[in-house]
């Protein structure tokens, strides 16, 4: 009988244990972790099935740009309570704050979010970006229509719907989804570069007064400032060209096209060496640039030294097949 008694009590007691949660344990004492880690963890640790326990833990591994660390307590916080979105929601933001290449799993807990919640912007936003990442062009742009209308999400939704149709190459749709963003809120950055840049490309008069706003705009914007740098070029008014593009630099030191376009213009007033040094700045960045390598070898053509620039028209070639320059360059040598 007490064999009996005491098998019964221990399939309980494994019962029990089975239905416990096997969320990551974590020591208070760890020193390794965070302070803030260690606090959350000495909670989890007396209280192991509490689900916002493990949330606040896995939102404090986010904050540290820990994201698998936080996958693994958000994944806990689900097991426990599958019917909190925000958990999902914050699953799913961590996966692709990693660059996860599990994107089935990054749409399933976005999708679930929203079945649990339908009124969820956030998380409607986040599923369009994915969608439109993956080129499912209508899904994305079916979500950014319901989110024009939301105050926090309005600017960005009609910016990226926009890119949505610009990728499908339907500029008129485009351009008339930033002309209506406009309308809804004039100091929208973003719809004012993306118009910018539509002006640019059609060679409007208007080009320059809409790129001097966006950089008065936000003059810490490398993309304002390149944009307006670029039209300043076109127009050969080359010393304000050379003056932005600085000053893109100066907010994105890893602008690779900045680098370059200065070179060129380097190079259209016979500042060869310089130019060579502005091509090397760029290769620096961006080792496979067929155009600087061919923008070398036009320098140094100009300086004489013929050897030098038919191995970096050469390098160039190798690079792109079928850079023209290139294979002027290699023909007015030989």
């Amino acid at each position: 009988m007490k064999k009996i008694v005491l098998s019964i009590v221990l399939i309980v007691a494994l019962s029990c244990n089975s239905n416990r949660n096997s969320g990551r344990f974590i020591s208070e004492t760890d020193t390794s972790f965070s302070e803030e880690i260690r606090s959350v963890s000495a909670k989890i640790n007396a209280n192991p099935d509490d689900a916002e326990l493990y949330y606040k833990r896995g939102n404090t591994f986010y904050f540290e740009k820990k994201y698998k660390d936080a996958i693994l307590d958000f994944e806990t916080a689900i097991a426990l309570n599958p019917k909190q979105a925000l958990y999902h929601y914050k699953c799913s933001e961590s996966l692709i704050s990693m660059d996860s290449t599990n994107s089935n799993k990054t749409k399933e807990h976005l999708v679930k979010a929203l079945e649990i919640k339908p009124d969820y912007p956030e998380a409607s936003y986040l599923l369009a970006k994915y969608y439109l990442a993956r080129q499912e062009y209508d899904k994305s742009i079916g979500l950014l229509k319901s989110l024009t209308n939301q105050m926090d999400f309005s600017d960005d939704a009609y910016v990226l719907m926009s890119i949505a149709f610009k990728e499908q190459k339907d500029t008129a749709s485009a351009q008339k989804v930033i002309e209506n963003a406009l309308l809804k809120n004039p100091e929208n950055f973003n719809a004012v570069m993306q118009k910018t840049l539509f002006l640019y490309q059609s060679n409007d008069p208007t080009t320059e007064q809409w790129a001097s706003k966006a950089v008065r705009m936000n003059e810490f914007s490398d993309e304002a400032l390149y944009t307006y740098a670029l039209l300043m070029q076109k127009k050969e008014k080359y010393a304000i060209a050379i003056e932005y593009y600085d000053r893109a630099i100066k907010v994105n030191p890893n602008h690779i096209l900045a680098h370059y376009n200065i070179a060129v213009i380097q190079s259209l007033f016979e500042n060869y060496e310089e130019s060579i040094d502005w091509c090397n700045k760029t290769l620096d960045l961006q080792s496979t640039n067929a155009n600087a390598h061919c923008l070398i070898g036009f320098n140094q053509e100009k300086l004489g030294n013929k050897k030098a620039a038919l191995q970096s028209y050469k390098t160039a070639l190798s690079l792109d097949p079928n850079l023209t320059l290139a294979k002027e360059g290699i023909q007015s040598i030989n």
